[in-house]
This record gives C-alpha cells, sequence and structure tokens, in this order.
C-alpha cells in the first residue's frame, strides 16, 4: 500500500507508524543539478551554413535588381516617354475632328505612357459632342490609341432661328461640314435654344422627349412613308405628341394630334379616314386623335382667306382709349 502523506496539523497528534515524513518527501522532490553542456561550433558546421545559406540570398539580391531594372526600364526610360502626336492613333472618328481628341494629350507629351491617365482622359474625350463613347488604349512601347464609337442623329431640333442635329439620348450636334441629312424637324426640345443647352438638366428633359420621339417615329413608319412623310414632331407637350404629314405626291400638310399613346392605331386611323376628310374639307388643316373612339378635325380655310386674314389683323388699327 502507498504510504500516506504527513500532515503537520499538531492537532492531529504525533506521526502514525506508516506516514511519509516531511524528510523523505522533501528528498522524493529534490533532483541532482546537471552541467550544463556548451556545444561550439566547428568549422565544418560553419561550411555546412555556408552552403546551404547562400542560395536564399542570392535569389532575394537578385530579385532586388531585377525590380530595380524594370523599374528604371519602364517608368524611367526614353523608350516609353510620349513625345508626339503622332504616337497617338485615333480610330472611328468620322465626324468627330481628331484636332480635338489630340488636344486631350497636350499635357502628356514628353510624359511616360504608364503615367498617364487613360480613365481621366477618357472622359474628357466623351465630353466632345459627337462622341458617344471611347476607349484609350496603351500599345507596346510608347503608342497610344483612342478607339471612338460615334453619336447616330435621328432628327433636326429647332434651336431658335437655327437648326442642329439630335441623338436619341437628346444630345444637340453640331452638323458636319458637307453632312446631308434627311430627318425631320423636332420642336419643343427643352432647352434646345438655351446658352446652357449642353447642360445636364437640359440633356436629361430631352432624354425622356426623344423617348416618346422614337416612340411615335415608330408607330408612324409602320406606313412605311408609301403616301405620307412626316416633316415634323412637336414633342413640347408631354401628353400630345403632334406631327405634321405631307403627301408623298405633293400637297397642303397636314397637323396630327396623337396624345401620349397608342401611337400606331391613331395613325392608322387617320390613314385610313384621311381620303374622305380631304374630299369634305379640302382644306383640311389638323385631325385630333387623342380621344380614342372620335376624330376631331379642322377644315381649315382656303389660301387666299387665310391671306387676307393675316392681311386684315394687320391693318386693324389699335384702339384709343379715352375719357365719354
Amino acid at each position: 500500500m502507498p504510504g500516506r502523506t504527513y500532515n503537520p496539523d499538531p492537532e492531529d497528534g504525533p506521526p502514525q507508524p506508516g506516514e511519509t515524513q516531511p524528510e523523505e518527501l522533501e528528498a522524493e522532490y529534490r533532483r541532482r543539478s546537471k552541467p550544463v553542456r556548451v556545444r561550439r561550433r566547428r568549422a565544418a558546421d560553419w561550411l555546412r551554413l555556408a552552403r546551404t545559406g547562400w542560395r536564399p540570398a542570392a535569389y532575394g539580391g537578385l530579385a532586388i535588381l531585377l525590380a530595380v531594372g524594370l523599374d528604371a526600364l519602364l517608368f524611367h526610360s526614353p523608350w516609353f516617354v510620349l513625345a508626339g502626336s503622332d504616337q497617338i492613333a485615333v480610330v472611328g472618328a468620322l465626324h468627330t475632328s481628331p484636332k480635338q481628341v489630340l488636344a486631350v494629350f497636350s499635357a502628356d507629351l514628353g510624359r511616360d505612357v504608364f503615367f498617364i491617365p487613360l480613365a481621366e482622359r477618357q472622359q474628357a474625350i466623351e465630353a466632345i459632342p459627337w462622341v458617344r463613347r471611347a476607349a484609350v488604349l496603351r500599345l507596346w512601347p510608347a503608342r497610344l490609341q483612342v478607339q471612338i464609337t460615334e453619336r447616330t442623329p435621328v432628327g433636326f431640333a429647332r434651336a431658335g432661328a437655327a437648326m442642329k442635329l439630335v441623338d436619341a439620348a437628346g444630345v444637340l450636334l453640331p452638323e458636319p461640314a458637307g453632312g446631308r441629312y434627311n430627318f425631320p424637324v423636332i420642336e419643343g426640345l427643352a432647352g434646345a435654344g438655351a446658352a446652357d443647352a449642353d447642360a445636364a438638366a437640359w440633356v436629361a428633359q430631352r432624354r425622356t422627349q426623344m423617348q416618346q420621339f422614337g416612340a411615335v417615329m415608330a408607330g408612324v413608319r409602320k406606313d412605311g412613308g408609301a403616301t405620307w412623310k412626316v416633316s415634323e414632331v412637336d414633342v413640347g407637350e408631354p401628353d400630345d405628341a403632334r406631327v405634321r404629314v405631307s403627301p408623298t405626291g405633293g400637297g397642303a400638310s397636314v397637323l396630327v394630334h396623337l396624345g401620349n399613346e397608342h401611337y400606331a392605331a391613331r395613325y392608322a386611323i387617320f390613314l385610313a379616314q384621311v381620303g374622305g376628310w380631304q374630299r369634305t374639307y379640302p382644306y383640311l388643316a389638323a385631325v385630333d386623335l387623342r380621344y380614342d373612339g372620335q376624330a376631331i378635325v379642322d377644315p381649315g380655310s382656303p389660301p387666299a382667306a387665310r391671306a387676307v386674314g393675316k392681311a386684315a389683323g394687320k391693318a386693324r388699327p389699335r384702339g384709343r382709349g379715352g375719357r365719354g
């Protein structure tokens, strides 16, 4: 049986036989101390360390040298400097002046191509009116390529006494020299004649109006332009899109009110009924089809009568106020 541990509490009385004495307990946990052995590196150990440790140091030094050389080659070498505008190629510019595009990079001449902020230059190029989308690419070793997608005009916007081309997004475009277009005139475009016509607020309003214009033209073109041709579209009032159409064979134009929906169906009614209306009203001026199931016809008046009415209005003297 294992011996009992000695309890020094005096109340327990003297130690009983079989209990472990304090001296024996202290001797049980005592360990003999041994001298620490010191090992000294021999020459063979140093040689072995030299043979195995030089590789990491060599690889690290080589990596540093490569990094420094690559930095000097790419960022400090004349091979990668944009020395002139002849190192910039402009692709896809039909109506956009290449000079406008190259002017965006004027501050980058003499600069390393890797330090040219391409995203900023892309945004600046896309601010040019005719540019819809642009991409700027780096070409080896020190060349840039600008890929341009231009806007597509869909009509003429009346801007005061002038006319400007406009695309489906409501962006006004300067008419290029020598350009020949056969588009309808779009009346009522927001801010078209304003000094800040390119402001974001005006463009946002025109974008909505151009969506209505596109829907109107999609409905009108179902006729294919075989009998009547659209010359003007007025989108100034959102609830009443108006188109002015003329017979393809010649004749007086008619103003058609199409409202703000069902453009194709309402224009189909006009095409089906216009022959009878013209026989009844030879000087037909306008037809209002905004109300489904009915047509309000403006019979118009003979040209001579209209001229006389205008002349009479101009010649009518103004009344004078006075005391009775």
